[in-house]
């Protein structure tokens, strides 16, 4: 992905990263990165008493038929839906659970991608300098220029274009045109 950098959008980067992941990555990448997880464990901190051990019991289960940690794109903090959501995937065979929580992960590598991608927007916006204040001489109409000797007011004869407000932390559609 550094590489590749720098894309000219999040859906350039997603795109990218789905490639990579799925066309590129060899599946001992996969099983590395599925072992570096512990999303089941910290379901159950949130559980009810009676969920977390079974959040606990069938993630050891899934553990040793699988190989690797039950992974799931879910809401930590909705244990019961985690719980019936291992429960049914336990069932799979091997070559079907790979697949499956391979797209579960790359469910969390986009959101993962998005919060960067917004971090880094916000860190550019800050760090855009505000405007100058200077005046490019081609951008200025006859008319509108002032004498530095004369203390009238002078009216602009350029027709003024309508601006444009866009908030980043909304959606395009949410945006709107004053």
């Amino acid at each position: 992905m550094v590489q590749a950098s720098p894309f000219s959008s999040l859906e350039h980067a997603t795109s990218y990263a789905r490639d990579l992941w799925f066309n590129r990555s060899p599946i001992q990448s996969w099983l590395d990165v599925f072992s570096a997880h512990l999303h089941i464990d910290e379901a159950a901190k949130f559980a009810p008493g009676p969920i977390m051990l079974e959040l606990e019991q069938f993630g050891r289960k899934y553990r040793r038929k699988f190989g690797f940690v039950f992974i799931t794109s879910t809401n930590k903090k909705l244990s019961h839906q985690i719980l019936d959501e291992v429960k049914a995937r336990y069932e799979n065979p091997l070559s079907v659970e790979i697949g499956i929580t391979s797209r579960e992960e790359f469910i969390l590598i986009e959101r993962k991608l998005a919060r960067l991608w917004d971090r880094l927007i916000q860190e550019n916006v800050r760090e855009t300098p505000e405007e100058s204040g200077e005046v490019v001489q081609d951008s200025m109409e006859e008319d509108d220029v002032v004498n530095n000797d004369s203390s009238e007011e002078v009216v602009s004869t350029v027709n003024k274009a309508p601006k444009i407000t866009f908030d980043l932390n909304k959606i395009p559609e949410e945006n709107c045109f004053v």
